[in-house]
């Protein structure tokens, strides 16, 4: 405490003795006073890189002034300053996400039609089946109706005898008709092609009807059982070509204006160390209203089959922001609402207000108010700005009275 005491007392007694060297006798100036009003700047001529919201000439903000520290007293308090500069910005991102089914290669297998299952040959999840592989065979009222329909069309559409008269190809026509109608019926109901073959050659009805695959993959969900009752709400399989898959990854919302399609990251999935190198492959156009985080797409190959479906999944980017200019974060100083920096020019201390973008690696985005090659001091806020307060403070202007 008596340290403390001791230390608020020594700078009180610096910056008492500062303002009192710097304290005009009647009649004169001061050499280390606050500066005058700088002359109004021709017009087109302004500092280079300066923004428009900062012009040449601009005053320093309300409450503060300009004020000159000469090199000894700036020694004595350790000033040191650091140059604005371009830099090439990059946003470091590390977020989680999940190994998901590609949508786009998973089938949901239902049957259309009410019927039984008679038996089941894609018996057990995990099972791999080719496109048109047998899944169960189903027996359905209405299959099996609309087969004997077909037969019927078929054997009227076959005469015995050649068809002659007037109104022979107006009958071929309208068999015909019936013929393609009772066919198509049957393949709506996703009757297998086959099937239809075996119909045409054989002339007999069959009492069950094969449910094919629909795709090429492996069966991650089954719910067929001979002998259950179905419908065409039921799903009886998932099948999903699992040597693509998708990482979905959470990106916040600050993040998500430097995240483009393309992008490069690196994936590394649970339960293994290995890094996968993929891009951003879609970004959704809306952000949960739970999380804040959007949703971002990547695809990853898994040819291998060492990827499992949610599994958990680290991702890191590396996203360019573009180049900018940049100042050093501790020479901002946070005044309420507003961000201020000291400009050092010689032995001129003059304060701006300045608005910053994301704060990247320790440097802020410059958006207004400073330009390239500045100078900003990066330590002994404290004392210069509590000097520029109290020369903003002491006068009108920022001088002290009797200038």
């Amino acid at each position: 405490m008596k340290h403390a005491m001791r230390c608020l007392a020594a700078i009180s007694a610096l910056l008492l003795t500062w303002g009192c060297k710097a304290a005009p006798h009647a009649g004169e100036r001061a050499g280390a006073s606050a500066e005058p009003p700088p002359r109004a700047a021709p017009a087109g001529e302004a500092h280079a890189g300066h923004d428009a919201g900062q012009d040449a000439g601009a005053g320093p903000p309300a409450g503060y002034a300009a004020f000159k520290l000469s090199s000894d007293k700036a020694r004595a308090v350790g000033l040191q300053t650091a140059h604005v500069e371009q830099r090439d910005f990059t946003r470091a991102v590390r977020t989680v996400g999940a190994v998901v089914l590609d949508e786009t290669r998973t089938s949901h297998v239902h049957s259309k039609v009410r019927g039984w299952i008679e038996s089941v040959s894609a018996d057990f999840v995990g099972k791999r089946v080719r496109r048109g592989a047998p899944l169960c065979s189903i027996y359905s009222q209405e299959v099996y109706a609309a087969e004997l329909e077909f037969l019927s069309v078929l054997e009227q559409s076959t005469p015995r005898a050649p068809l002659t008269g007037a109104f022979a190809d107006a009958e071929r026509r309208a068999q015909s008709q019936l013929l393609g109608a009772a066919r198509r019926r049957l393949q709506l109901w996703d009757v297998p092609k086959a099937e239809l073959v075996r119909l045409e050659r054989s002339r007999e009805a069959r009492r069950t009807f094969t449910l094919a695959a629909p795709r090429a993959g492996v069966i991650l969900a089954k719910q067929s059982l001979a002998g259950m009752f179905i419908e065409p709400s039921v799903e009886l399989y998932v099948i999903s070509d699992v040597e693509k898959l998708w990482v979905l990854a959470d990106i916040y919302d600050t993040d998500v204006p430097f995240v483009r399609i393309g992008e490069e990251a690196k994936l590394t999935i649970g339960g293994s160390s290995e890094e996968r190198k993929t891009t951003v492959a879609f970004i959704p156009p809306t952000i949960e209203e739970r999380t804040r985080t959007l949703k971002v797409r990547f695809e990853v190959d898994n040819k291998d089959g060492r990827l499992r479906p949610g599994a958990f999944a680290t991702v890191e980017m590396n996203l360019p922001m573009g180049r900018s200019l940049a100042v050093p974060e501790n020479a901002v100083i946070h005044a309420g609402t507003r961000k201020l920096a000291f400009v050092v020019t010689g032995d001129r201390i003059e304060p701006r207000e300045i608005v910053l973008g994301a704060v990247v690696g320790g440097f802020y985005r410059v958006e207004r108010g400073l330009s390239e090659h500045d100078q900003v001091a990066v330590n002994a806020q404290f004392l210069i700005d509590s000097e520029s307060r109290l020369r903003a403070t002491s006068s009108p202007g920022g001088a002290h009275a009797g200038h």
